[in-house]
């Protein structure tokens, strides 16, 4: 009889524990510290930032008043911005409202008064537009909304364009129109 009544009480202690393990109190259960959130928002005044390609070629100098960026949607705005895309290549300056910059697509979004400037041999080309896409990857500066370029003695406005900028062509599509004068410096007959 004793050794039936270890026997139980052994049962009987196994089973305690495996209840325990099975179904923690309170005071069983781990609090695991709280880290901080390391995704930050914040703002810097008298910007200015190089960006350089997987080759070490600068793609993109911008500079502005102010960068504000928003840790939630990963884009840093730039107001105001003046702007050098490829400036030991395709050479491209302007300006414009707002710049954003998206860390996620590595692409910079011109908004709001964009002016882009080229210079070459016969002149200047000024491209105007409200919105432009530079896109690094593909190394394009893309425009879906109306654009506006002027040449000397010649412009042309068209819905959409695409600058390659590898082989500096502009290409246009949706409503073209324009005058153009291959080689003449200014308005005239």
């Amino acid at each position: 009889m004793r050794r039936s009544l270890v026997l139980a009480a052994c049962f009987a202690l196994v089973l305690v524990f495996l209840i325990r393990w099975q179904f923690p109190d309170h005071r069983s259960t781990r609090m695991l510290p709280s880290l901080p959130d390391t995704r930050f928002d914040y703002t810097l005044t008298d910007f200015s930032a190089l960006f350089r390609a997987p080759d070490g070629t600068v793609e993109l100098l911008i500079s502005g008043p102010r960068l504000e960026h928003d840790s939630a949607a990963r884009v840093a705005t730039v107001f105001e911005p003046a702007f050098h895309i490829e400036p030991e290549g395709a050479d491209w300056q302007g300006r414009a409202d707002r710049a954003l910059l998206l860390r996620e697509a590595e692409e910079t979004v011109l908004e709001g008064n964009v002016v882009l400037i080229h210079g070459d041999g016969d002149g200047e080309v000024r491209i105007t537009a409200d919105r432009l896409h530079h896109h690094a990857r593909a190394r394009t500066i893309e425009s879906v909304s109306p654009v506006d370029v002027q040449h000397p003695g010649s412009f042309v406005q068209a819905g959409r364009a695409v600058l390659r900028l590898d082989d500096d062509i502009l290409e246009f599509s949706d409503h073209v129109q324009g005058d153009l004068h291959p080689g003449r410096s200014g308005p005239g007959p």
